[in-house]
């Protein structure tokens, strides 16, 4: 299972084997970690928590179009 995050100011940067993908949006990015993001990850990246799971599960979905469309 992968945690999914996006990062609303565009930054996330890469940090070890922890991410396994960034899918890089206009004015955000979409970010699959391994393991929850720290504290400070989250404060730094400005990451929004979509869900645990796979990337096509219905709650992680719903969550990213809620996200989308608040934009």
């Amino acid at each position: 299972m992968r945690y999914w995050y996006v990062s609303i100011n565009n930054t996330y940067k890469q940090r070890g084997s922890n991410v396994r993908s960034i899918q890089m949006k206009h004015g955000h990015s979409i970010v699959e970690l391994t393991e929850e993001a720290t504290p400070k990850e989250i404060d730094n990246c400005k990451l929004v928590y979509l869900g645990r799971g796979w990337w096509n599960d219905k709650h992680i979905q719903n969550n990213y179009n809620n996200y989308v469309g608040r934009k």
